[in-house]
């Protein structure tokens, strides 16, 4: 039987086995239905496609730990929470500053050096990772690409690139635990 023949529980058994091919086939079986449900959630195709594409990191992110039997709602309830977030986003009102309260635009030095530190140790870890995953990381993160523009860029399906994302994210967390202990 071929892969796409395949459970849910039988899928997700061989992705954690290391076949990365069955990921492929767990995700072009729930992206249709996840957009469409986006869509009627958020009623903008654009935004639909940026929330599933969260969607799909977030479940890449905590695959391991997902019952099998239960995959398909799992991934709605992720899809659901993205949706959310990005509804709550959209209303955000932006903060307005009271005329009375003193507002200083510059951050603290102290403040502004750390997060320089820290850009230059995350540019490092990232020259350390596989061509690949630096590539999808590179264009999703600096370039603000979607993850369909990086596949076709890349001339990989999107469950590839998605799955470069999520490989080279792990990476990037244990060389920052390590520089860190």
């Amino acid at each position: 039987m071929g892969a796409v023949g395949q459970s849910d529980a039988e899928l997700l058994q061989s992705f954690h086995s290391g076949e990365d091919g069955a990921l492929d086939v767990l995700f072009d079986r729930y992206e249709a239905p996840l957009f469409q449900f986006l869509v009627g959630m958020l009623r903008d195709y654009h935004q639909a496609e940026d929330v599933l594409q969260e969607t799909f990191v977030r479940a890449l992110q905590r695959l391991a730990g997902v019952d099998p039997g239960h995959l398909r709602g799992w991934l709605f309830t992720v899809a659901y929470h993205q949706a959310m977030l990005a509804k709550r986003r959209q209303k955000r009102p932006t903060r307005e500053v009271n005329r009375h309260e003193q507002f200083d635009p510059s951050p603290d030095p102290g403040a502004q050096a750390e997060h320089r530190e820290n850009a230059r140790r995350v540019r490092r870890f990232i020259d350390q990772l596989p061509p690949q995953q630096r590539e999808v990381i590179h264009q999703r993160m600096y370039e603000g690409k979607r993850f369909r523009e990086i596949a076709a860029d890349l001339n990989c399906p999107l469950n590839t690139a998605l799955a470069r994302m999520h490989a080279g994210l792990k990476r990037l967390r244990v060389l920052w635990e390590q520089d860190h202990a």
